[in-house]
């Protein structure tokens, strides 16, 4: 297993997974997605092959992609100039959890990150997911508390 750039030919597989990831958190999501999104991220992932503050690494394994993850350099706040990198889209295919992909590609999108000095990484994980929660714990990160949203349903 290696991890790697991601390439315009791995855009289908890596849609797959946005899907199995769409699928595993169908019952705790706050939003249902759109018709047309997977095109949108397809687009979106194309883009950012060519974009030095983003990264989409893959996970490959005999020759299929069976991981990803997305990170992103930005600033979190307008009031800053430092920038964090944020991870999004980490997904490992369900047949090969629980074997350290995962982490290999967070540790990837760090490592990126460190050549261009940065010092913070953030990820959001939906609460009920908590098998996510034992991967980003066991990479040290930690729950910000302080930075939880808060959210009202406004009456149809």
């Amino acid at each position: 297993m290696r991890v790697r750039t991601a390439t315009a030919a791995d855009i289908p597989s890596l849609l797959l997974l946005v899907q199995e990831l769409d699928r595993m958190q169908r019952d705790w999501r706050v939003f249902t997605p759109r018709p047309g999104f997977y095109d949108e991220v397809g687009r979106k992932y194309r883009a950012a092959l060519h974009d030095p503050d983003v990264l989409i690494a893959v996970a490959e394994d005999a020759g299929e992609v069976v991981g990803v993850a997305a990170a992103e350099v930005r600033a979190p706040l307008r009031a800053s100039d430092e920038r964090t990198l944020e991870l999004s889209a980490v997904v490992v295919r369900s047949d090969r959890r629980r074997e350290g992909i995962g982490r290999q590609l967070i540790a990837a999108a760090e490592e990126r990150f460190r050549v261009f000095g940065g010092t913070r990484a953030d990820a959001m994980v939906l609460d009920d997911n908590t098998e996510a929660h034992a991967t980003w714990s066991a990479g040290g990160y930690r729950r910000q508390p302080e930075w939880s949203r808060w959210v009202k349903p406004l009456p149809q």
